[in-house]
């Protein structure tokens, strides 16, 4: 499974053409579909991604009605239904269409957010706001990222 991260910023073309990332596309480029798979975020205003082999891990998992609740059935739905196949040109470059774009408010720059097995593609200005907002929550709730469950031993 192809692996996400860092953030990296780049401009957007006149015709919505942006460079993904080398590193990431590194990764997709070993996928069976050169290119990623963007869809609208429903959490944030930015562009959710991955490559196609989350897209079919996540297709293969539906089969087991037993894994997802109605309302997750119903998101995992809108995903399918929203998700645009977005191939890389002999550059290295999307285009991003126009409703994903104005979905995110992206216009002049993208930014990439690497999430591990995913990715976003937000407005920097937007990202900005959204990572200063999580850091204070954090913060606040002395949140601390870890592995669950934690390994034997580890707190022993």
């Amino acid at each position: 499974m192809a692996l996400f991260l860092s953030t990296i910023q780049n401009k957007i073309d006149s015709k919505s053409r942006v460079s993904v990332p080398s590193t990431f596309r590194n990764s997709l480029n070993k996928l069976s579909f050169k290119g990623i798979i963007a869809f609208p975020s429903y959490s944030h205003q930015s562009i959710d991604a991955c490559g196609i082999d989350r897209m079919e891990a996540l297709a293969n998992s539906i089969d087991d009605e037993s894994n997802y609740s109605k309302e997750e059935f119903e998101l995992i739905s809108l995903y399918f239904s929203e998700a645009e196949e977005i191939p890389f040109d002999k550059d290295g470059r999307i285009i991003l269409p126009k409703k994903l774009l104005d979905h995110a408010d992206i216009s002049k720059n993208a930014l990439f957010v690497g999430l591990g097995p995913t990715f976003q593609i937000w407005n920097p200005d937007l990202y900005e706001k959204q990572k200063v907002l999580t850091i204070k929550i954090a913060k606040e709730k002395k949140l601390n990222p870890r592995l669950k469950p934690i390994p034997k031993g580890i707190l022993e």
